[in-house]
């Protein structure tokens, strides 16, 4: 812990604007550009977050059931394969069920494999008592919304870091320039007082 927290003070150190003599502006420069990438992270977490409440919304429309909706009913499969059949793929059954008034009625949906003749399965109808797809689960509307929330975000933070680095970059070699003209003139200097 204490390693973490040197180098936290360090970093925070490194970037402070103190009035160091020994300060560039190449370092002043670099701290402004992480205080901006700062910033503009936490303003894009608003973004973010009406995506979520956005995808939520949708997902919770995707969930409802009821008069109105999607209603299940019992239905019974009416038609089994005439050959064994194998494999992960869903099949196109028969379905028969009893209507509210009575009445019989028959589609066609899409079984497991392994669902035979009598069989009876749950269907689910829109408002026009045709088969539709079932509702969506809470969980799947919760994982949408975080997955919708943390790509965002994701995304935001690795640009965010991608022009810090390269801002970063382009200051480091700036920096080393200064270096080696520092360097340069010292080196010329030093001759200079060996020759005199």
């Amino acid at each position: 812990m204490r390693c973490v927290t040197r180098w936290a003070r360090c970093r925070l150190n490194l970037h402070r604007f103190d009035g160091n003599p020994l300060r560039r502006g190449s370092d002043r420069l670099e701290t402004v550009a992480l205080l901006v990438a700062a910033v503009l992270f936490v303003a894009c977490l608003w973004p973010a977050m009406a995506l979520g409440r956005q995808v939520y919304a949708g997902g919770m429309r995707a969930e409802l059931t009821g008069p109105g909706h999607r209603v299940p009913v019992t239905a019974q499969v009416v038609d089994a394969p005439k050959a064994p059949e194998t494999g992960p793929q869903w099949r196109v059954r028969t379905v028969r069920w009893n209507t509210a008034d009575g009445a019989v009625r028959t589609a066609k949906v899409t079984l497991p494999p392994d669902t035979g003749a009598g069989t009876h399965t749950r269907v689910w109808l829109d408002t026009s008592g045709r088969p539709t797809s079932a509702p969506q689960s809470h969980v799947k509307t919760v994982l949408d919304t975080v997955f919708a929330v943390v790509t965002l975000i994701g995304w935001a933070a690795a640009l965010l870091l991608l022009g810090v680095a390269g801002l970063r970059g382009l200051l480091n070699r700036h920096r080393a320039a200064e270096w080696e003209r520092a360097w340069a003139l010292a080196d010329q200097r030093w001759r200079r007082r060996r020759q005199a």
